[in-house]
């Protein structure tokens, strides 16, 4: 058997050859109808051929790709179906290797004994008729019996012929024996061979494959339901780390949740369970609804279209949807001109096509009996209802009375109260029944008392409502029910920093509560205890679920969703007294965290006025948690620990005001059990420094910071005053950070120097906290990762980081020199800025001393350092600064002085916004973009 090997120069680019034009279009229809001559020569075994140069087969066949490619390019770009142009594309390449196997036909000796036994066959996705514009071609070359010389001839002509002609193959020369063998063997050569399709050569060969393969399989329910399971756990548990979001800012449109390899996955778990099938005939057999078939056609078809888009452009097989991609794409698409509302309204169609797809997956999986999230499902239990019961793991509603949905509509509602009780999914079949009953949810239903009733039943379980409601925005139940979500449902907002859309964003936020329980820390114990004792937990679920409603109307929604949540409540039927708590809780959602995030909560002034926005105990922990559900949703690595420190310092801080305590916060917190551990930890000598360390950075650093990293920075200090400076790097394998402290005097630009030591090593800020002792020695902690590959710096990395830092502050190396020369490098200046629009603010009211500037934009490799780096130039000296990176959106907040006072004049804040904007996009940058 011979391997299988990987064949270059790529299938050819759409260029055409020196001397384009009419005379050149002549030349190619001309070889296009030559490369057709040759074939019906070839195969009428015309002595003629025998004549004719290789070099003119070879250059007539490659005519003929180009010639179809280009048309097909053309019809793409015109507009035609995605679906329609793979076709084409495996059009052309079939007809193109019927006419090179024929040539290598005509060289074999016994031609007629080998076409009874030889056959040349599709796999994978050209087995299926699809063809990517840049795609590999993976090809078999099948034969019945032993390899003898007469297919070594064969295939000795064939292989060297397509290299020539510029396939990129993915070939293999296999008898139908060993094909089986490898395939019951081998799980990703059975899916090959499940999707294979004859080209040419011997139908009964190939047939014989196909037969002997399915009759293993046929005869072996394991095998088929392992393969099930092990599809089913390569798209949802087994799937890699980066492909899990369907909502990645920067997709793959074949690998990720959502994209073409879910799509296939449907089909061939389906195929498993009833033999070769294609999606008109999921939908003839009853699947899916007619609906979904047409949902499923619209997202496929959308995506391929992409891709082919993608493919063309860059001449290579390329499927990631960059931000600059997305541009292109949107723009080629007929979205406008690609600017970013276009480009936004592109991302939301592609988001859109990429969940109608997951969840075509999603069918397939509970139709194979495969539940995506559990496995394979459970024994039967039966629930007390008999028409509501727990079978085989799942839901099942109604039994066999049709009409037990018409009967009593409010029954739709208690099924989703049985799934949060037993934290049991629907079935398949409960699926579609309570789909086909969304006419019952009427005005009636919305306003009837027992439907009421059920509903807060859901929400009253704070740990098991996210995963009901969201069998129910599933199901089309939840936007039938609340028509305002209906109007979020698939709305993505990309100036708030959400890295998902607003539905199942505030899904997520919910599904959030269930998982504090397998969290640790302070933060995450302080709100399990806190939701553990709310008298009435539906107010927080029903406060989450109508949070950002009022994104239906734009970005300033938070009056909106006040208006929706209350129109909500009032329409269900709820108490005026809970109408007013859910209503406060939509109006004040972000306040803890901004406050939290972006001002100094160790003002007093500060904290105060949020607690005489609080008034009451309750308010505030159903706040806390509130604050905790929406940030943890927001994206992946969003909610860290040292936002719960922040988020729990206020919580604590404007509790005590309530309890009426406040005189005692931060009292000799220096004495805390913290504090203590400190001791045991630090290095012998430097017992004395704890308390003074302490007191000099406030209880907030307290709070932030472990006692084995309090004890690391009280080293750090003493190393500091001794040389000048000291620096330590630990990293997080399991958030991709590395976390780095820098102890040293004070300075103006202090900063600056620091964040431009960061940029001339290609390191990306994803958060700092800056801290600074009485005594002018600075304790600045930042969360830092490789900017080229997302990950922890490497030890070579941090050293290199290191001497930079020391060269910059010790010794007096101008770092500009040092950060324009890192920009040279080729992938800094083309790593692509997420398309944020960038706002800067000015607030004179939440410090006594300071101006807050607050800024926001997109991230980029030295943004941070180019912005302190203005402010030093402008005069401008930074006390405090909070450096938040989400999604690679930043908020960067600044307390600021200018000659020790605040910057009120108007005319002034205007100068420093031109300075700080022309600093954040500076012209070299954009001039090399």
């Amino acid at each position: 058997m011979g391997p299988c090997r990987r064949i270059d120069p790529r299938w050819p680019a759409v260029r055409a050859p020196a001397g384009t034009g009419l005379a050149a279009g002549r030349r190619r229809e001309a070889m296009t109808a030559r490369f057709d001559e040759l074939i019906a020569m070839a195969r009428a075994n015309d002595p003629a051929f025998r004549e004719i140069p290789r070099e003119e087969c070879v250059a007539a066949a490659r005519a003929y790709a180009l010639e179809h490619r280009t048309a097909i390019r053309e019809r793409h770009a015109a507009g035609e179906s995605g679906l329609d142009v793979v076709r084409a594309l495996a059009e052309t390449a079939d007809l193109l290797l019927r006419g090179i196997f024929e040539f290598g036909l005509y060289t074999v000796a016994n031609r007629s004994a080998l076409m009874s036994r030889v056959a040349l066959c599709a796999l994978g996705g050209y087995g299926r008729a699809e063809l990517s514009p840049c795609s590999d071609l993976d090809v078999c070359l099948l034969y019945d019996g032993v390899l003898d010389g007469h297919i070594k001839d064969l295939n000795a002509y064939v292989i060297p012929f397509l290299w020539d002609t510029g396939f990129v193959l993915n070939y293999s020369i296999r008898s139908v024996n060993e094909a089986v063998e490898l395939a019951t063997a081998d799980l990703k050569v059975f899916t090959c061979i499940l999707e294979s399709r004859l080209i040419t050569g011997d139908s009964t060969t190939f047939a014989r494959l196909k037969l002997n393969l399915r009759e293993v399989f046929r005869d072996d329910d394991e095998a088929s339901a392992a393969f099930i399971r092990a599809k089913t756990a390569a798209r949802y548990a087994e799937l890699e780390p980066e492909y899990r979001d369907l909502y990645k800012t920067e997709p793959n449109i074949k690998e990720n949740r959502g994209g073409l390899r879910d799509f296939h996955t449907a089909l061939w778990i389906l195929m498993m369970t009833y033999g070769p099938l294609t999606l008109d005939d999921v939908a003839a057999l009853g699947i899916i609804s007619p609906q979904e078939h047409l949902d499923v056609v619209q997202g496929i078809d959308f995506i391929w279209r992409i891709r082919n888009e993608l493919h063309f452009a860059a001449g290579r097989e390329d499927d990631r949807l960059t931000f600059d991609n997305q541009k292109r794409v949107a723009a080629a698409f007929g979205y406008g001109h690609g600017s970013e509302d276009d480009t936004h309204r592109f991302m939301q169609d592609y988001y859109a096509a990429a969940r109608k797809l997951h969840r075509f997956l999603h069918i397939a999986a509970l139709t194979c009996n495969q539940h995506p999230e559990m496995g394979a499902v459970e024994a039967t239990v039966l629930a007390p209802r008999a028409q509501i019961l727990v079978h085989d793991g799942q839901l099942e509603a109604g039994g066999e009375d049709p009409f037990w949905f018409a009967e009593q509509p409010s029954r739709i509602m208690e099924v989703f109260w049985e799934c949060a009780r037993r934290m049991v999914p629907l079935s398949r079949a409960t699926e579609r029944r309570i789909h086909a009953s969304l006419h019952l949810v009427t005005d009636t239903f919305r306003t009837n008392d027992l439907v009421r009733r059920f509903f807060i039943a859901i929400c009253n379980r704070p740990t098991q409502a996210g995963f009901a409601l969201r069998q129910a925005a599933h199901c089309g139940l939840l936007g039938r029910y609340l028509p305002e979500f209906a109007a979020i449902q698939g709305r993505i907002c990309y100036e708030d920093f959400h890295h998902f859309p607003v539905d199942e964003h505030t899904l997520r936020a919910i599904e959030a509560l269930a998982n504090l329980r397998h969290m640790k820390g302070a933060a995450p114990e302080c709100l399990q205890n806190a939701l553990e004792h709310l008298p009435d937990p539906y107010i927080l679920v029903m406060a989450i679920l109508f949070h950002d409603l009022g994104k239906a109307e734009g970005e300033t929604h938070v009056q909106a969703g006040v208006a929706a949540a209350k129109a909500i409540c009032a329409r269900i039927g709820m108490p005026p007294e809970d109408t007013e708590l859910i209503a406060f809780l939509v109006e004040h959602h972000l306040d803890m965290t901004n406050l939290s995030q972006y001002r100094d909560i160790d003002d007093p002034h500060i904290v105060q006025e949020f607690a005489r926005t609080m008034k009451t105990e309750e308010r505030l922990r159903l706040l806390f948690l509130l604050s905790y559900a929406d940030l943890a949703a927001v994206g992946p690595g969003v909610w860290n620990d040292w936002k719960g420190a922040l988020l729990l310092k206020l919580y604590l801080k404007t509790e005590m005001i309530l309890l009426g305590r406040a005189k005692i916060v931060g009292e000799e917190y220096w004495k805390s059990p913290k504090a203590a551990e400190v001791r045991h930890l630090v290095a012998n000598g430097l017992e004395n420094e704890i308390e003074p360390h302490l007191k000099g950075l406030g209880d907030r650093y307290l709070l932030a910071f472990t006692p084995s990293h309090i004890a690391m920075h009280i080293e750090c200090v003493a190393l500091a005053r001794k040389t000048g400076l000291a620096v330590n790097c630990w990293a997080h394998d399991e958030t991709g950070m590395s976390e780095i402290v820098v102890c040293t005097k004070d300075r103006h630009g202090l900063f600056s120097m620091i964040a431009g030591s960061f940029a001339a090593e290609l390191i990306d800020v994803n958060n700092a906290a800056l801290f600074t002792r009485p005594d002018g020695i600075v304790v600045d902690c930042f969360t830092v990762s490789d900017a080229a590959r997302g990950r922890p710096l490497t030890d070579r990395q941090f050293r290199a980081f290191e001497r930079v830092l020391r060269a910059v502050l010790i010794e007096g190396t101008d770092i500009q020199d040092l950060v324009d020369r890192s920009r040279r490098r080729l992938f800094a200046l083309l790593q692509p800025r997420i398309p944020v629009r960038t706002r800067i603010s000015f607030d004179n009211e939440s410090s006594r001393t300071n101006t807050v500037i607050d800024i926001e934009t997109g991230d980029r490799t030295g943004l941070l350092y180019d912005i302190t780096r203005a402010m030093a130039h402008a005069g401008l000296d930074i006390s405090t600064a909070c450096i938040v990176t989400d999604a690679r959106r930043v908020r960067d907040s600044f307390y600021v002085t200018l000659d020790k006072g605040k910057i009120e004049d108007v005319e002034k804040q205007d100068e420093f916004r031109e300075v700080l904007h022309d600093a954040i996009h500076p012209r070299a940058l954009a001039e090399n973009r």
